[in-house]
């Protein structure tokens, strides 16, 4: 039995007991409730759950795009070593320039409309990490042989994430490239700077299915030729198998499993991934899965006990009163659920077949849940 979840070996990102709340009028919304997770070195994993779980607010504290009211962020997030949140602003900037990266979910509203691809990419090349650049060492680096190497090294990661015609999207505005060739750019500025870490939340979310496909295959190869670190933000249990060397499962704004991908997808433990899994359509069978009843929690007043007590099948009167704990079941394993208590018996455990019991219907019956 353990409180917090499996650490991965040789860390180079470590979230401990992360916790993200939001001031409002009606009260404190406690969206991220005792966040723990590890990323070790050249690993890719990806954090996965319905929108809404707090995937994204996770993201946005790593990146400490959240340490301004009204939110309120405590924990330790550490990065190689430095621990982030205690970091000056300035300091900061440097590690997040430098050495952290983030592909944004939008291509369409994630680069800035008024400037060219080359300048927005040259900029980052010339200028990642130096935002207390003063002017005139701004106009020297601008005006000088080193904009000439920083926008050949653009050329360069331009035709690496395969972008067609490189020279003439240099001089491109935005507005003038489609979706995909605007993730490419993203996919380029990203990497420019070799960083050590690749944050990438919900990559290609927005892309019709073949150029989505095209651009995991990219990002793909491109985390094995620069031996990155990946944190994946996504929804879409496709992609965190297709890229991922671990998962963790988020919901209600707490991790409820981790486990290799592999392992996960074979044999899911807690109710709410066993859900997710169930709620894929097979090409087989005349039973359709109807999705979890119910929604995410009112984070102004969550459950008292386990977050998914309310639209778990297996509840009982000890998952409403107090949460779970994390029960270690292998070296990289983790499941925040009573029924892996070991006085539970493996038989009483339920399975995917189990719970997609709970969750089908006949065709032509009326849906119910999300």
């Amino acid at each position: 039995m353990r409180l917090d979840e499996p650490v991965a070996e040789n860390p180079l990102l470590t979230v401990e007991d992360l916790e993200v709340g939001f001031e409002s009028f009606d009260g404190l919304a406690e969206v991220i409730d005792g966040v723990n997770l590890s990323i070790g070195k050249g690993e890719v994993v990806t954090i996965a759950g319905e929108t809404g779980c707090g995937k994204s607010v996770t993201m946005k504290s790593i990146l400490r795009l959240l340490n301004q009211p009204p939110a309120r962020v405590s924990g330790e997030i550490t990065f190689d070593g430095t621990e982030l949140l205690s970091l000056s602003d300035r300091e900061f900037e440097r590690v997040k320039g430098q050495r952290m990266s983030l592909v944004f979910q939008d291509p369409m509203s994630s680069l800035n409309p008024t400037f060219t691809i080359g300048e927005q990419l040259t900029d980052t090349a010339q200028f990642g990490g130096d935002s207390d650049t003063g002017v005139v060492e701004f106009f020297r680096r601008r005006f000088s042989g080193e904009r000439d190497e920083a926008r050949e090294r653009v050329l360069e990661m331009l035709r690496e994430v395969q972008m067609p015609d490189p020279e003439n999207i240099m001089d491109s505005y935005p507005s003038q490239l489609s979706g995909g060739m605007r993730q490419r750019a993203l996919i380029a500025q990203a990497l420019l700077n070799e960083p050590d870490l690749l944050i990438a939340d919900e990559i290609g979310t927005a892309l019709d299915v073949t150029i989505h496909d095209q651009i995991l295959d990219l990002l793909k190869d491109l985390i094995e030729n620069h031996d990155l670190s990946v944190l994946m933000i996504t929804h879409n249990l496709g992609v965190a198998r297709q890229v991922s060397d671990r998962v963790y499962v988020m919901y209600g704004g707490r991790i409820v499993e981790t486990a290799p991908t592999e392992e996960l997808f074979e044999n899911p433990k807690h109710p709410y991934t066993q859900g997710l899994i169930a709620s894929i359509p097979r090409l087989t069978g005349d039973e359709m899965a109807t999705g979890i009843d119910g929604s995410i929690p009112e984070y102004l007043d969550p459950p008292p006990g386990c977050r998914f007590a309310p639209r778990c099948p297996y509840a009982t009167a000890e998952c409403e009163e107090a949460r779970p704990e994390m029960y270690e079941r292998g070296p990289q394993t983790g499941v925040e659920c009573v029924l892996y208590d070991e006085a539970v018996p493996a038989s009483e455990r339920p399975t995917v077949e189990e719970t997609r019991s709970h969750m089908t219907r006949r065709p032509g019956k009326q849906t119910g849940g999300d």
